[in-house]
């Protein structure tokens, strides 16, 4: 049985990780004899014939649901892709799997709110202390996070937030400025392990140009990586750590990118997913 796969990207957003990821698994997919091409949702939604399995490397979950409802098989599933990408969600999700730093998330709001919220910054502060780390709960790269001063900037942010999304304000962790432990997944196991640094900022996406190199995480990390990885339902995930002893969860990506996992582990991260899916679909 022929078996043909779309490897799903933006319609609106290219970059040089993300074309990586798709010219990579193309090619890992072809090794085991299985046709895999790149499209966007869109697209993809538009034709009349389906194909056997999508590896969805976007964020549109309504998109990936869509396609699961005409009976495709996507990689990862529409929910986890949902969870993963609302930062408050998927603390909630992995309530008592895994331990996050204290975390205050904003009330939902609407535009038209004209509520100063006073007490809710205070309690902030008071709760948090200063700096603090402020997140939409949607955002992608380390764009959309904020290191806060002082009850002044809080102000000033709470306010701006009220017409741009839901955020979370977060206790800032000072031993792990600029450094985190990613955990790459497959199948719920890790098959590698990153560390970043970056001293320029206390963010330590590469983006933001972090330095990245193989890191040796303890027995526990690997564990809970995995462990959340389960219970997300992940078939590929990466999952990051702030630099600390005990295990302390950043956050979880449904769709994260692995040319540097692949440059500085030596680990062929695109043949262990391509593998993993042809294994769950059967090929």
């Amino acid at each position: 049985m022929d078996m043909e796969g779309v490897i799903v990207r933006n319609r609106y957003y290219r970059d040089e990780g993300s074309d990586y990821v798709c010219e990579r698994l193309s090619q890992e997919f072809a090794l085991l004899g299985i046709d895999a091409f790149e499209s966007n949702a869109f697209d993809l939604l538009e034709r009349d014939e389906m194909p056997n399995f999508v590896v969805f490397f976007d964020k549109d979950c309504a998109c990936a649901r869509l396609l699961e409802k005409r009976g495709v098989r996507v990689f990862n599933p529409a929910d986890s892709i949902r969870i993963c990408d609302d930062k408050y969600a998927t603390q909630v999700e992995l309530f008592g799997v895994a331990e996050f730093p204290k975390t205050i998330c904003a009330p939902l709001r609407y535009a038209v709110s004209k509520e100063k919220d006073d007490a809710f910054i205070e309690a902030v502060g008071s709760n948090l202390g200063f700096p603090l780390v402020a997140k939409f709960c949607v955002g992608s790269l380390g764009a959309q996070v904020f290191l806060i001063k002082d009850k002044r900037e809080l102000k000033l942010f709470h306010s701006d937030a009220n017409y741009v999304g839901r955020v979370i304000y977060q206790e800032y962790i000072k031993d792990s400025y600029g450094k985190d432990v990613r955990i790459y997944t497959v199948g719920g196991k890790a098959v590698a392990c990153v560390g970043r640094e970056n001293s320029a900022s206390f963010k330590s996406n590469a983006e933001t140009g972090a330095a990245t190199y193989r890191f040796e995480p303890s027995a526990e990390h690997i564990a809970i990586a995995e462990r959340i990885s389960s219970s997300l339902r992940l078939d590929y995930a990466a999952v990051d750590f702030f630099r600390t002893e005990r295990p302390l969860a950043v956050e979880v990506n449904s769709n994260a990118y692995f040319k540097e996992a692949e440059r500085v582990c030596g680990v062929n991260v695109a043949a262990c997913y391509a593998r993993h899916i042809a294994k769950e679909i059967g090929c």
